[in-house]
């Protein structure tokens, strides 16, 4: 169970770390989501990995080139579903952003590695488990879905006043294209069974060697990443911004996104480890649903869905106590 728990404080950090976005007002989305890339996807987890994994270099050597480029790949696909994460967030809001991605990565990169990957355990107890809890947190996302599309109607009036308001369906399109391909990241961690196994013969504890894919999964992540955004900022011709007076602080909110974004991964990538043959699936979905958990928690607590009817909050309320019972039954699924 402490396992299943650190997955849980891996999710709350997840669906934490959109939070200081709503703070660097005076850049643009490519200035904040560039530097927590640079933070999340390139600083964070090579110095993790160097603290962590002993004889690291060592590690990618005993492995082998198939292993790392095959956890690299994984990692430049999930960059992609990272760039439209965080539009996602700006076209959707942390709450219904959270909801719609996370929703649809939950289903591909729970179910698929266990369809894939563990096929015997499908009708067996814990498979038949993980697949009700998947359906039970699905059912939760849709509810939450609902009440932000309640909410739209709501603030109608103020959507249209508002030059800032981004059209719906745009953000509905950028946030089906994120849950498709996000699950590639859960993905390198399970190609990069290579990079544990040579980790743990040199020295690394089975809790940190995971760390040793990390460094690799999201520096290819982080090609993808900051090639977009200095071409953004290079296109309006906004590298300024990063030393425009009073934004010093920016660079301190975007390393706690890195902090809490990093974070998140390195406890998901110790939890799963030792959470057995089903690990990725049993803790990709308590991951993100505790994540989407967490983000509908903080837009409540930061006004995004401050003037909405009481309609609205009721489905929202909902699809929260729904999302809870699907985390416990997969959590469940792990002690059968």
């Amino acid at each position: 169970m402490g396992w299943i728990l650190l997955t849980v404080f891996a999710g709350i950090n997840c669906g934490s770390f959109g939070l200081p976005m709503k703070f660097t007002t005076r850049w643009k989305w490519e200035h904040t989501w560039g530097m927590w890339s640079f933070w999340t996807l390139l600083v964070i987890p090579w110095v993790v990995a160097i603290i962590t994994v002993p004889n690291l270099f060592g590690v990618y050597s005993n492995a082998g080139f198939r292993a790392i480029f095959l956890v690299f790949l994984c990692g430049f696909l999930w960059g992609f579903s990272a760039l439209t994460f965080g539009k996602g967030m700006e076209y959707m809001g942390l709450a219904l952003g959270y909801s719609l991605m996370l929703g649809l990565i939950i289903v591909v990169g729970s179910l698929l590695p266990l369809f894939t990957g563990n096929p015997e355990n499908i009708l067996k107890s814990s498979g038949l488990a993980i697949i009700a809890g998947v359906a039970v947190i699905i059912l939760g996302v849709i509810f939450n879905a609902w009440s932000a599309l309640v909410k739209e109607k709501d603030l109608a009036v103020t959507a249209a006043q508002s030059s800032e308001r981004k059209p719906l369906a745009k953000g509905l399109i950028i946030c089906l294209i994120t849950g498709l391909i996000a699950p590639a990241l859960n993905y390198s961690f399970i190609m990069g069974g290579p990079l544990m196994t040579a980790a743990e013969s040199l020295g690394a504890s089975k809790t940190f060697a995971s760390n040793s894919i990390w460094a690799i999964a999201l520096g290819g992540a982080f090609i993808v990443n900051a090639a977009y955004c200095g071409w953004l900022v290079n296109k309006n011709r906004s590298w300024a911004k990063f030393s425009e007076q009073g934004t010093g602080k920016y660079f301190l909110y975007t390393l706690i996104m890195g902090i809490l974004w990093g974070g998140s991964i390195e406890y998901y990538g110790m939890a799963t480890a030792n959470l057995g043959k089903l690990g990725p699936s049993i803790g990709w979905a308590v991951f993100q649903a505790t994540a989407i958990f967490a983000a509908n928690i903080l837009g409540i607590l930061t006004g995004e869905w401050r003037g909405v009817g009481k309609k609205a909050l009721s489905l929202m309320a909902i699809g929260l106590f729904v999302l809870l019972a699907g985390i416990c039954i997969v959590a469940y699924s792990n002690t059968l």
